[in-house]
């Protein structure tokens, strides 16, 4: 049998960064926090006075969460 004449010191090496893989998975993982904010910030906004009350909110606090970016927490 012939050899391929690659050895272990020909292999590309690592260099620490993240894989393709890993930047993908962390850029959807980004992406589904940000469409969960942005529901759940649209769905605050879809509370009657009375269930905001429940949960210890007013208007202004619901219009202050509703008018910030999805991105920002």
């Amino acid at each position: 049998m012939r050899s391929l004449g690659t050895s272990c010191a020909t292999l590309p090496r690592t260099t620490g960064r993240p894989s393709l893989a890993s930047r993908l998975l962390t850029i959807l993982e980004l992406l589904e926090t940000w469409l969960t904010r942005r529901r759940q910030r649209l769905d605050l906004a879809e509370l009657d006075d009375r269930l905001l009350a429940d949960i210890g909110l007013t208007r202004a606090d619901v219009a202050r969460e509703t008018a910030k970016p999805f991105w920002q927490p």
